[in-house]
């Protein structure tokens, strides 16, 4: 009878871990941290019509996961991106057009690039004692929010002033994106992980009023089509619980 009891005994010790992990499914999760831009995203190459001018920013992600086999499942995800932008290239881009443009002075005031994601797809992990290796790619709909842009010139002659405006404009495209975690377990629900994505979509920015006055002179005024393949490395660090 004892012998008996302490095979069951020991044959539920072994089991429970695994009895856990199969009912632990569904997963939540909350990342943030680095964000930085790629390709031509980042490029200041003003004459490039597709350079974004994006500097360094931060992100934030949360993700719904259910496990369906042994090795993969589904995953859900909203992501949220703020990135600087460098108005220096238009700076230089309008000085290029000024008499005596080591005279003029600059101030600019610049909005943020903001991008925004709702991301679904498969994913894959394996999973080694207390960590857990994760991998996914995803598809879905990214959201972009270019910057406004205000510039003033003032030269030390007094002379053709500069005020250049271009507003913010939103748009939508597909998107797509690929990443993965490292997570290490802190308790029965409770993981932390490290984490890495990449997003890209190829956006379209249609009709976006532009405004120069150069001095006295009649202001210019006119509508602008720009295209933007929008790609972001994000890699941060949260927290999982899963249930």
């Amino acid at each position: 009878m004892r012998l008996n009891f302490c095979l069951k005994a020991l044959c539920l010790t072994l089991c429970l871990p695994l009895l856990t992990q199969a009912q632990e499914k569904n997963a939540v999760s909350f990342s943030g941290g680095y964000s930085l831009p790629l390709g031509k995203f980042a490029s200041e190459q003003f004459s490039d019509p597709e350079a974004g001018l994006a500097g360094s920013g931060i992100f934030a992600q949360l993700r719904y996961e259910h496990k369906i086999g042994r090795w993969w499942g589904l995953r859900l995800s909203g992501n949220l991106n703020i990135n600087q932008t460098n108005p220096d290239p238009l700076i230089e881009q309008y000085s290029i057009l000024l008499p005596d443009p080591e005279t003029y002075s600059w101030e600019s005031t610049v909005t943020q690039w903001r991008l925004g994601a709702i991301l679904a797809g498969p994913m894959a992990y394996v999973s080694l004692g207390n960590i857990e290796l994760k991998g996914h790619v995803q598809a879905g709909y990214v959201f972009a929010k270019s910057p406004g842009v205000t510039l003033m010139g003032t030269s030390t002659t007094g002379l053709n002033s500069v005020d250049a405006g271009l507003p913010g404009a939103s748009t939508q495209a597909f998107g797509y994106g690929a990443g993965g975690a490292l997570r290490f377990r802190l308790s029965e629900h409770l993981r932390f992980q490290i984490t890495g994505d990449w997003i890209g979509a190829n956006t379209e920015l249609k009709d976006v009023p532009t405004y120069v006055k150069l001095g006295d002179r009649p202001p210019f005024e006119g509508f602008i089509d720009s295209k933007r393949f929008v790609t972001v490395l994000n890699v941060g660090l949260g927290l999982v619980v899963v249930f």
